[in-house]
């Protein structure tokens, strides 16, 4: 339940992403030029997501968060990016700062604390006058899935405008929330939006985007434009079968992902309670993160900690079923009611073989 690091919106094969792709393999792979599918997929995002007027894709979530940040410094000048402690973004440098231990970086990535608006209010106060923009998690996934406290979201967007900097929501995990991903969610008006993760029917294809006046920077015409190069962005074949798999990404798909989420986290919390285990689980939308209690300190903190957590991970790979190391489950729209009820009872097996192996340890 995994999905590729909650990649596969649809599951594994999907079929119409499949039947996408070969229809127009015949065109090629990709091409220096734009595609009809790329076009139908980007003005079927512009329609979904208000915040993008224009938007351009990338190859990675990681190209597209960090051309965001690009962007941001080259608007307004500044060197500084702000973001949560244990916050994903990645593998830009700069946007690695607070996770896996690693440090702020002086003259580039700054850190606060998520759900906690004094924190930001407190670098701002410092440095808000050196910050091109406040990246922004919708839901802290790394540290146990955590969605945010009310009011949290928009208030750190206003901190950002206050202070001249721009707003980046990173949505590539939780664009699955809603229609109109989480900025529909949550009601935000963000700056810039990054979205990845199954934008791409389960091909590497990913894109970023903004207002008109913001995104016009691209405009090779205009004077000390900003280049943005990719042999392979926007190719047919990601924008066929993420065009596909995002028409079938209904609103009551959404909801019904939802409810089976929902369902399996409070069969997981009975279980363990009937157990004895004092297991934190936590989940917005069809994302569960499962912790356990006794363990503070996670791998997600220090690489090197093993403990409870990858025990479980290892339990539930023997009882056949696959969640991410970090204890995140996630639900796809092939999750049928059938897969739902035995992945519980796997699931509900593996903390049994937790359980007993605690029992053996007292």
């Amino acid at each position: 339940m995994f999905c590729n690091g909650l990649s596969l919106i649809h599951g594994n094969n999907y079929a119409p992403a499949g039947e996408a792709i070969q229809a127009v393999m015949h065109t090629g792979s990709a091409w220096s030029g734009a595609s009809r599918e790329q076009i139908a997929f980007a003005e079927l995002l512009q329609d979904r997501i208000k915040a993008m007027e224009l938007l351009r894709f990338t190859n990675s979530g990681s190209e597209a968060c960090m051309m965001a940040v690009k962007t941001a410094r080259h608007i307004t000048g500044r060197p500084y990016i702000l973001k949560s402690v244990g916050a994903y973004h990645g593998s830009f440098p700069d946007l690695e700062a607070g996770l896996y231990g690693q440090r702020e970086l002086e003259g580039r990535a700054l850190v606060a604390t998520f759900n906690n608006l004094s924190s930001y209010e407190r670098v701002m106060a410092q440095h808000g006058k050196q910050v091109a923009a406040i990246v922004i998690e919708p839901v802290l996934v790394t540290s146990r899935v955590v969605p945010p406290a009310p009011g949290f979201l928009s208030n750190i967007m206003a901190l950002a405008k206050r202070y001249g900097a721009l707003s980046i929501l990173d949505d590539c995990l939780m664009l699955r929330l809603a229609m109109g991903v989480s900025a529909e969610k949550f009601g935000l008006q963000p700056d810039l939006v990054v979205l990845g993760k199954f934008l791409g029917g389960g091909t590497a294809l990913e894109a970023f985007g903004g207002s008109r006046q913001i995104m016009k920077i691209f405009d090779p015409t205009r004077r000390g434009a900003m280049f943005h190069g990719g042999s392979f962005n926007g190719n047919q074949i990601g924008c066929a079968a993420g065009l596909v798999s995002l028409r079938y990404l209904t609103a009551g798909r959404i909801t019904a992902m939802d409810a089976a989420s929902l369902s399996i986290r409070r069969s997981l919390a009975r279980r363990a309670d009937e157990l004895g285990l004092n297991v934190v689980l936590t989940g917005i939308g069809s994302v569960t993160g499962i912790a356990f209690a006794a363990e503070p300190l996670r791998h997600e903190d220090d690489p090197s900690t093993l403990g409870l957590g990858p025990l479980f991970h290892l339990a539930c790979l023997s009882e056949g079923i696959l969640i991410g190391p970090d204890g995140i489950l996630s639900v796809s729209t092939s999750h049928d009611a059938a897969a739902v009820s035995y992945a519980t009872a796997r699931l509900s097996t593996a903390l049994e073989k937790i359980a007993e192996l605690l029992g053996s340890l007292n």
